[in-house]
């Protein structure tokens, strides 16, 4: 008897043994979706619960989710485990983006046995919304240091409301909608022709753009605020910005710099740019290219996009320098009630006087930043002026965080009650001189028509502006742009010259067309235009000319040739002083290229031609402040 119990322990030792054909045996219990039907482009989580039929028996496995077919072109994901004792529920979400239409949602586990299946069904409901004409307009990508005021612009181009609740812009797109950085839009709709403006810090917005954001994302002013998820900052060197729906259906894309994305796109990237300049589409056909966003200007934020103004004028004066400018300038001033005046420079003593004892009221503009600096007579007019007036510099102060919107306010007109002078000149002694022997080669003009001021005085408002970081009143105890020394007075002194006055001022009382161009607004395609248009005859007198622009020979050069080509009789007289280095090098060149292709040119040495006219046809003509250079038509 006493060997029963060792008999006992070694069976009871046995039995504990896992028998050798005990295997793993998973089954698939059930298969949910948490909604159904669901919206394409919804994201819907997926579960399934695995049961292990033999708790004896636990190892690794991985639960695999389909739709329609089990081949890695349906594959939602797998899930992994390291064990199972009853039960496993594994779930993963299932992106219906693309996805619309009735499916069958498979998960597969396999064990010792094989392979084993559940199933659910779920419908995918169509959500897109055809002919939702909604853009991205602008894009401002690369802001200043410090700034904090990227913004983005869209417009409904369309002719219904667009309900925008849900509607997202991400920089993200190629991602999951979950994963996404996303500025989702709140409960608003946008009408046909409105544009809505969002951006980072909406004072930082208005500073630089003059112009007040609908909303901002970064939770810096009043502005009502977008829900933000993620970091949303544009990346300098390129990037992709989309606009979405709820569902994540790309609205629109752009793509931008060294960046490269398909979907909604076609194409290269749109060029990149530097600091400070927006990317603006320029119209609201859409082909998904960089074709709808190329311009041969460049927009600085906080620039104009006038449209050029036509009218019919019921009067107007053409004068010229030396002959008659001061003659016609110093009549209107005196007799005018109110003055708003924009100059690049300004130094006539004479005309200061004139304007110091008139009783209208006075705006005048200058730029901040003339090369060479701001001369004192300048600073002497600003500073009587602005005792009776308002006087404003356009002023660029880099170390002052101040930006400008133009390389220079090279604009040269006076908006007066019902009327308006345009002219080439600067208000100097040269340009518009007291003495008619003496001074440059101007052409100038005064519409008196008042739809004609009302629009530069649009124009000279926009400028003026306040509200613009660049726009700065005068200030006399400014070092550089400030009252001059105590020791300084103006010299009214007349220089007398040797050249015989020919012109008196040009009185027109008829009916004419009148269009007012803008640079860099308009100016290039409207110069274009007006060459374009030539049957007979062109005529160009230019203080210079720019030969080589970006990407190629000046357009305004490559249209006189293909016009001369045409049978176009053209002529060129430019500036040819030696004293002007840089300007006459130019004209030289110019001078020879012109001359290579047959046109009649001529460098005029005895009189200094500060003009930048064309006539064409003997019935058009331009009178204007832009030198053709790159500069002046496409940032000044």
């Amino acid at each position: 008897m006493r060997g029963y119990p060792a008999l006992l322990i070694t069976m009871l030792l046995f039995l504990t043994i896992p028998p050798s054909s005990a295997q793993f045996d998973v089954s698939v219990a059930w298969v949910k979706v948490e909604k159904n039907p669901v919206g394409e482009g919804e994201l819907v989580r997926v579960e399934a619960k695995i049961v292990n039929q033999n708790t004896e028996v636990s190892r690794a496995f991985a639960v695999s989710f389909y739709y329609d077919e089990t081949d890695d072109s349906h594959l939602i994901g797998r899930v992994f485990y390291d064990s199972i004792y009853r039960y496993r529920i594994p779930s993963l979400i299932w992106d219906t983006k693309g996805k619309e239409g009735e499916h069958t949602i498979i998960v597969h586990v396999r064990d010792e046995h094989g392979s084993n299946y559940g199933y659910a069904s779920i419908i995918v409901a169509p959500t897109k919304r055809k002919n939702a004409d909604v853009l991205i307009t602008e894009v401002y990508y690369h802001a200043r240091p410090h700034r904090n005021n990227e913004y983005l612009c869209i417009a409904n181009t369309g002719k219904e409301e667009v309900p925008l609740y849900g509607w997202y812009m991400t920089t993200e797109p190629w991602k999951r909608a979950d994963a996404q950085n996303r500025i989702v839009f709140p409960n608003v709709t946008i009408r046909p022709d409105e544009t809505i403006y969002i951006t980072q810090n909406a004072t930082s917005f208005s500073f630089e753009s003059g112009l007040d954001a609908d909303y901002e994302y970064y939770n810096c002013s009043p502005a009502p605020d977008m829900e933000r998820n993620g970091k949303f900052i544009m990346a300098n060197d390129g990037g992709v910005v989309c606009l979405k729906d709820p569902y994540n259906h790309t609205v629109d894309v752009v793509v931008y710099g060294d960046a490269a994305f398909h979907e909604g796109w076609a194409g290269k990237a749109i060029d990149g740019v530097g600091e400070g300049v927006v990317l603006k589409r320029n119209d609201s056909r859409d082909t998904n290219t960089s074709a709808d966003w190329e311009y041969n200007r460049t927009f600085i934020i906080g620039q104009s996009d006038f449209q050029p103004w036509h009218g019919m004028v019921e009067g107007a004066v053409a004068f010229c320098s030396p002959d008659c400018s001061y003659e016609v300038i110093s009549e209107a001033l005196e007799n005018a009630d109110t003055l708003r005046i924009n100059l690049y420079m300004f130094t006539n003593p004479f005309i200061a006087r004139i304007l110091n004892e008139s009783t209208a009221s006075i705006q005048l503009f200058l730029d901040g930043n003339v090369i060479g600096g701001i001369p004192m007579e300048e600073r002497w007019i600003a500073y009587v002026l602005n005792r009776g007036g308002e006087v404003r510099y356009m002023l660029q102060d880099e170390e002052g965080g101040i930006y400008k919107r133009y390389r220079y306010n090279h604009a040269k007109y006076v908006v007066m009650d019902d009327a308006c002078i345009i002219e080439s000149a600067n208000w100097g002694m040269t340009g518009i001189p007291p003495d008619p022997t003496y001074g440059n080669r101007e052409w100038g003009i005064i519409i008196r028509d008042g739809n004609a001021s009302a629009f530069l005085e649009t124009v000279f408002d926009a400028d003026w502006d306040p509200g613009f970081q660049d726009s700065i009143a005068f200030d006399e105890e400014s070092f550089t742009h400030g009252k001059p020394p105590a020791d300084f007075s103006p010299l009214y002194h007349c220089p007398h010259g040797e050249y015989t006055p020919r012109f008196s001022p040009l009185a027109v009382e008829s009916r004419c067309n009148v269009t007012i161009i803008l640079s860099p607004d308009n100016a290039e395609e409207e110069l274009l235009a007006l060459l374009d248009g030539a049957k007979e005859e062109i005529l160009v007198e230019q203080a210079y000319i720019e030969k080589d622009w970006t990407g190629g020979v000046n357009p305004l050069l490559k249209k006189l040739v293909e016009k001369n080509e045409s049978g176009v009789r053209v002529r060129v007289i430019m500036n040819y002083n030696p004293g002007y280095h840089s300007t006459s090098a130019m004209n030289r060149e110019v001078y020879g290229f012109l001359k290579e292709r047959g046109i009649e040119v001529k460098l005029q040495g005895d009189m200094d031609i500060h003009n930048k006219g064309v006539v064409v046809d003997g019935s058009k003509v331009l009178i204007s402040s832009i030198n053709w250079g790159e500069n002046s038509v496409r940032n000044n």
